[in-house]
């Protein structure tokens, strides 16, 4: 019997790693596994094609987010062409309205639900001993005849006992891998696709540094904790963040979600004599204001976090990205903006907007109506607009998002001179950014790094002209020269200097 372990890679990090665990469940069963990843660009024909060829008897999809509508058509394709092959689907998405999943795609024979390990474990046991005992297996969805049977997620495995994922998997030098130290989310906020046990478990800590260790030896790039706020224990992360510094490699970066306010000044003065480029956290600060969080259910110390974050900033040693989050319940558009000059205020390496997500099975979905809620009905469900929101100002947001994501990294010294000089909010003026490439039609320009220099110099060009400081506009010309020469060299100067500073676009 042959089995294959299949995912579509989508950027999300966990669903190779969900492979890798569901492989070392059954790797000692009696039956031929093969894991395979494809990507999302990948035809759906082409994909079908090559599975025909190897001739599987089951086949497991796993499904995120973005996934599941090409994994649905793909297996119908299978089905159609070998009725006989066995369909597995599992995944956060399928896990919420299994019924009405399977009930949408015939093609699907069995849904894994909830954590996945110790239900397939024992679906691969029964096929195998030809026992076919569904209805007493927690977690598993199946077909009986004409109806659907959803069977409630029990107890997870304990998780001490899940094997190392990296146990039948080598790691190559110059790799990034993807590393999981506890399961159960503490991040309970009503947008959150969330399973019912809410008990937060961890690999002991010998555990999980001896595992680290494996990583660090085999000087792997990059390994990326998947765990949700990781620092939920402040002693544990302690601890790994210590072991990590005193063990370091010298090239390897471990990059964290990272709950801002339950850090505190021992960890961060620890975090301080880490390597640079040996850490890197994504904080999701959200918003900065108290009625959206608290509506989101989202239980913060705002403000114990900012300044938290704004210490590890202040390090320079560690990068760090922030999110805020666009459309929460009850924030008005001036309340996003409020919280937007806030969080760009921390200076952060990167700072990203996203668009709430209306998934399925979570909490403020099946409350969407008190909120007026309007959602895209597909795939990643975006919220339209909201009573607080309205549509065209949350497309405003979206475009602001899209420049915002092209003027950071490299225009650090140029915005922070524009800002100083004009006096503006950082949301003010990015949002006429926004509008003035948008009415001039430059966006076409920005996939040079060159022509974003001469695109925002124009624009602050116009600002400068009106308070009459053309002195202050000579000195950005060369802060902006200097800068763009310190990230992409003399001949990217040279290749503006040809063209000029002004924009004459038809």
């Amino acid at each position: 019997m042959r089995l294959l372990l299949c995912t579509i890679r989508t950027g999300s990090p966990e669903s190779g790693l969900a492979l890798k665990n569901l492989y070392n469940v059954v790797a000692e069963a009696p039956i031929d596994t093969t894991i395979r990843e494809y990507r999302m660009g990948d035809a759906d024909r082409s994909i079908y094609e090559e599975l025909m060829k190897e001739k599987y008897d089951l086949l497991y999809f796993h499904c995120d987010l973005y996934n599941e509508a090409k994994i649905d058509h793909i297996a119908q394709l299978i089905k159609k062409a070998v009725p006989s092959t066995v369909v597995i689907v599992g995944g956060m998405p399928v896990t919420a309205e299994t019924k009405a999943y399977m009930a949408k795609n015939p093609e699907v024979d069995y849904v894994i639900r909830g954590e996945e390990e110790g239900v397939f474990f024992r679906f691969i046991h029964t096929i195998l001993t030809y026992r076919f005992e569904f209805a007493g297996l927690d977690g598993l969805a199946y077909r009986d005849g004409e109806n659907i049977v959803v069977n409630p997620i029990g107890e997870p495995m304990r998780y001490e006992d899940m094997p190392f994922a990296y146990e039948h998997f080598s790691v190559e030098e110059g790799s990034t891998v993807c590393y999981e130290s506890s399961r159960g989310n503490p991040d309970r906020c009503y947008y959150r696709q969330l399973l019912p046990d809410r008990k937060i478990r961890s690999l002991s800590l010998a555990r999980v540094c001896s595992e680290l260790r494996y990583f660090i030896i085999k000087k792997a790039e990059k390994v990326i904790f998947v765990d949700k706020w990781f620092n939920f224990g402040k002693e544990r992360a302690y601890r790994i963040f210590e072991y990590l510094i005193n063990n370091d490699n010298g090239v390897t970066t471990f990059c964290f979600d990272i709950n801002g306010d339950l850090l505190d000044e021992e960890t961060i003065l620890l975090l301080g004599h880490a390597r640079k480029g040996l850490f890197e956290f994504t904080v999701d600060i959200e918003s900065t204001n108290a009625e959206p969080l608290d509506a989101a259910g989202r239980k913060a110390n705002i403000y114990q976090l900012m300044y938290n974050i704004s210490k590890v900033i202040q390090n320079g040693n560690i990068r760090v990205t922030v999110k805020q989050r666009a459309g929460l319940p009850c924030e008005t558009p001036e309340l996003f903006a409020r919280a937007f000059n806030k969080i760009y205020g921390l200076h952060a390496d990167r700072f990203d907007i996203e668009v709430l997500h209306m998934v399925k099975g979570c909490v403020l979905r099946s409350e969407a109506a008190n909120y007026g809620y309007r959602f895209d009905s597909e795939v990643p469900y975006e919220v339209i607009a909201n009573d607080f929101m309205p549509a065209d100002r949350m497309i405003d947001i979206v475009r602001l998002s899209k420049i915002l994501e092209l003027y950071q990294e490299y225009f650090a010294d140029s915005l922070n001179r524009i800002l100083g000089d004009t006096g503006r909010k950082a949301y003010d003026f990015f949002m006429g950014l926004t509008d003035f490439i948008s009415e001039k039609g430059y966006m076409n320009l920005l996939h040079l790094e060159e022509e974003r220099y001469r695109v925002l110099y124009a624009y602050a060009a116009g600002i400068y002209d009106e308070r009459g400081e053309n002195l202050k506009l000579q000195i950005l010309m060369e802060v902006m020269t200097h800068e763009l020469e310190k990230h992409f060299g003399t001949e990217a100067v040279k290749r503006l200097e040809r063209k000029g500073w002004d924009l004459n676009v038809k």
